[in-house]
């Protein structure tokens, strides 16, 4: 193990990528494996937006779900992935199909929007080790590559691990990509998806992996306008046992809770045991001190889009992630059904943002003020309605 644990190391300096001993977190193995792995989960999910002047009409199904998905019971939770954001502008959730159908059932369910496609789950065994959190960590080795193989991305951050989805149709596509710089595991039940990553693996050719972890990375310009708020955040895992007890606070905070003015962003991403919330840190001194494990410091939230991306456009998530990496800022992000957001560490807002004003495209700084850290969001409204 120490030796294997020493090459490990070899690898990790090479790239900030690789940095830690992997670990397979759906199924509690660790990889001593030279090569990061990418798993294959076994969710087949959908992206829909709720009316914020709907939600009313939507409580009690979405009251069902949760009360069952918060139960004692971890079996209630095993192979589910349901996510929960609230932005100023609607309610995005992510979910499979049986969750999204019992959404659309009854009359209420003409308030839900569903995208067309069907989404496939991967995450990174990236491990503990090295100075960045979040998204940041794989910038350079998935994020990048794939908007490069102009493959379209949704993210989700949790406080454990970073969900890449990537639509079903260009699942052969990602996965082909990815499998140039990872062991690509199948943690799925599905014949189909075994014998496509057999496929995939047999096609790929896995010599000189030095040079694979050291591909070039260039910054790509932002071409979406973006706002930062001053609201403070923070990003929590759930002790899971401790769920059922801080229940009804979690809900509270979903439906019924008092908003502040500047108080307009909560997301909940279950994904089995990964449970993580992002809320205002205002509201932290609502649960017990050991019902949440807390990452350090306060997050700021940055808003990418000032009207719907869509879900075509490829690279938005790179343009934003990869300079951010590049600086060595962690970032956590959480695409929705109508903007993105990245959230960034109250102390480096201010270098994030002068990172991200120098990459802006022509138009953006020719047309729109520079953003400053009081959050004024941009006047610059661009042709582009894609993800």
């Amino acid at each position: 193990k120490k030796e294997a644990l020493s090459e490990q190391c070899e690898v990790e300096s090479m790239s900030v990528q690789s940095n830690g001993v992997s670990r397979l977190h759906h199924s509690g193995r660790v990889s001593l494996s030279l090569q990061p792995a990418l798993h294959l989960l076994g969710y087949e999910l959908y992206v829909a937006s709720v009316k914020k002047e709907a939600l009313s009409e939507l409580t009690h199904s979405l009251l069902q779900m949760l009360l069952q998905l918060f139960g004692r019971d971890v079996e209630a939770r095993r192979n589910r992935f349901f996510s929960y954001t609230e932005t100023p502008t609607d309610y995005s959730i992510v979910a499979d199909s049986e969750l999204i159908l019992a959404l659309k059932s009854g009359g209420a369910g003409v308030h839900v929007d569903v995208a067309d496609s069907r989404w496939r789950p991967l995450v990174v065994e990236i491990g503990a080790l090295g100075a960045l959190d979040g998204i940041s960590k794989i910038a350079a080795s998935v994020i990048a590559p794939l908007a490069n193989q102009n493959v379209s991305i949704f993210c989700l951050s949790t406080n454990q691990d970073d969900y890449v989805l990537v639509k079903d149709e260009q699942l052969e596509e990602a996965l082909g990509c990815l499998a140039q710089r990872f062991r690509v595991i199948c943690d799925s039940e599905q014949p189909s998806d075994k014998t496509l990553i057999d496929y995939v693996v047999k096609h790929v050719n896995y010599s000189d992996l030095a040079s694979k972890l050291n591909i070039p990375c260039p910054a790509r310009p932002i071409t979406h306008p973006y706002s930062c708020s001053n609201t403070p955040y923070t990003i929590c895992s759930v002790v899971p046992k401790a769920l059922p007890c801080i229940a009804g606070t979690i809900l509270e905070l979903m439906f019924f809770r008092a908003r502040l003015a500047d108080d307009t962003f909560f997301s909940l991403t279950i994904v089995e045991e990964d449970i993580s919330i992002v809320m205002d840190s205002r509201q932290l001194q609502r649960f017990p001190d050991d019902a949440l494990y807390c990452s350090e410091g306060v997050w700021r939230l940055l808003t990418i889009g000032s009207g719907p991306l869509g879900f075509d456009e490829c690279g938005i998530v790179a343009q934003v992630s990869t300079p951010l990496a590049q600086a060595e800022i962690s970032t956590y992000y959480i695409s929705t059904f109508y903007t993105d957001h990245t959230l960034i560490p109250s102390d480096s807002v201010e270098k994030a943002l002068a990172v991200l004003n120098a990459n802006k495209c022509p138009w953006l700084c020719g047309e729109g003020e520079k953003l400053s850290s009081l959050g004024r969001p941009l006047t610059v409204i661009t042709s582009g309605s894609l993800r």
